[in-house]
Formats: C-alpha cells, sequence, structure tokens
C-alpha cells in the first residue's frame, strides 16, 4: 500500500503558527492537535512487507511543528515473499521542527526501512528521535535499517546508516541489541562528546547526534539520557 501524507507549517497573524496544509491517504491519518502539532494515526495494520509511505513535512520561516504519532508502529511481514516496508520522512525545515513519533517494532521475519532527510536553512532547528525495539515480548527480532541526512544551508551535517536485526552487517552476537534510540538535534550550541555504557553523543556543526543500544527499549531511553543534558533531553522528548 502506498501511504503520503503532507503538513505544511507558516507563520500566521501576531506570530502564531498555522497550518494550511494537513492531508493524508493510505495507511495513515493526521490530525491537528495544538497550535503547530500534529499526530499521525495508523488506519490500518502494519506497516507490512511491501508498504511505502512518504511524510512531507514544509515548516516555513518563523513557524514551529511538532509531529508525533498516537501508537507504536508494529511492522509485521507480509505472507510469502516480500520487499521490506518502508518509511520516509522529507522535511525542508526554516522554522523549528519537532519529530517525534512513538517507537517502532519489527516483529519477527518483518523488514522495515526508515529514512529521514531533511534540508535546514541557515537558522531553522531540528530534533528527531527515533526509536527502534526488534521483536515483541518473547519474538524473534525482525530487522531494521535507518537513515538520517541531514544538510543545513546545503551543507551535510549527518549522514548516516544503521542496520539492526538478522543479517545486518554489525549486528553478531554478543553485540546483537534489540532496543535502539537516536536523536539528532541541529540548531544550537555545539556540544562536546560524551560516552555512556552501550551510548554516546556525538557533536555536530550547531548541535549533537545521540545513540543508545540495549536489549530493552526503556533501557537504551535510560542510557541516552545519561549522555545527553536534560534541558536537551527534554526537548527531544
Amino acid at each position: 500500500m502506498r501511504t503520503l501524507v503532507e503538513v505544511v507549517a507558516r507563520c500566521g497573524p501576531r506570530g502564531r503558527t498555522v497550518l494550511p496544509v494537513v492531508r493524508a491517504s493510505g495507511q495513515l491519518a493526521v490530525r491537528r492537535t495544538g497550535e503547530g502539532a500534529v499526530h499521525l494515526v495508523a488506519t490500518a495494520f502494519g506497516p507490512l512487507g511491501g508498504d511505502d509511505a512518504e511524510v512531507r513535512l514544509v515548516v516555513e520561516e518563523g513557524a514551529r511543528l511538532s509531529v508525533h504519532s498516537v501508537a507504536a508502529a508494529v511492522v509485521l511481514p507480509a505472507r510469502g515473499e516480500s520487499p521490506p516496508s518502508r518509511q520516509v520522512v522529507r522535511a525542508e525545515v526554516a522554522g523549528v521542527l519537532h519529530l517525534a513519533p512513538e517507537p517502532t517494532v519489527v516483529t519477527a521475519r518483518a523488514v522495515h526501512l526508515a529514512e529521514l532527510h531533511a534540508e535546514l536553512g541557515e537558522h531553522a532547528e531540528l530534533t528527531a528521535t527515533e526509536q527502534v525495539l526488534l521483536g515483541r515480548s518473547g519474538e524473534a527480532p525482525g530487522r531494521w535499517t535507518g537513515t538520517t541526512r541531514v544538510v543545513v544551508s546545503g551543507r551535510p551535517v549527518l549522514h548516516t546508516t544503521v542496520g539492526l536485526g538478522p543479517g545486518a552487517p554489525g549486528w553478531l552476537p554478543p553485540v546483537a541489541p534489540r532496543a535502539y534510540v537516536s536523536t539528532v538535534r541541529v540548531g544550537g550550541p555545539q556540544e562536546p562528546v560524551r560516552t555512556g555504557v552501550d551510548a554516546v553523543r556525538l557533536p555536530l556543526p550547531g548541535g549533537w547526534v545521540g545513540t543508545a543500544w540495549a536489549g530493552e527499549l526503556h533501557e537504551a531511553v535510560d542510557r541516552l539520557s545519561g549522555v545527553t543534558r536534560e534541558r536537551d533531553l527534554e526537548v527531544a522528548r
């Protein structure tokens, strides 16, 4: 199934953010939940193998947009042979974008590709958090591959790909975490390197990127918080 979500945030009268475009089709609906805030709502099971979703976000100068989801996304395998499911977020940001969906759970035999492509203006701000759990309770893990690319004023500041689950090159016992959390923050001071147990925060021009791994999702979240300053963690939530 093909899914398309489009949201445009614009600075309106008296500096308030208005959303002139809010629309969706396919497996997702989108609902306004506040000034400059939307939630994605699943309208069908999945994603299933072969499903393709694209989320297009435009945040104009002076506007602020927060994007959340109402529940975890449970990735399921399709019957028989099928290509992976895929979700791509494409963001054009001149204002402030806060992207924090609920976790993605990749069930046994499922394969999912997640991509974030963000193009930021010179004074734009971005906070994007990804949470992934491989397998439900007592279930074998699925496979997840996530790619994040952030460009500021035409200059790439981050381009990374992480693969987890059976068959991923870097996922070999005993280094085979089921849970992964990542936050990228651009549009503030550059932060120094900080490390913890299976967690690291690395500097970016005008920000930072933090990642953590664990056997359970709440453990990974706690480990990321351990290498992240409290005020930045609150922004990322």
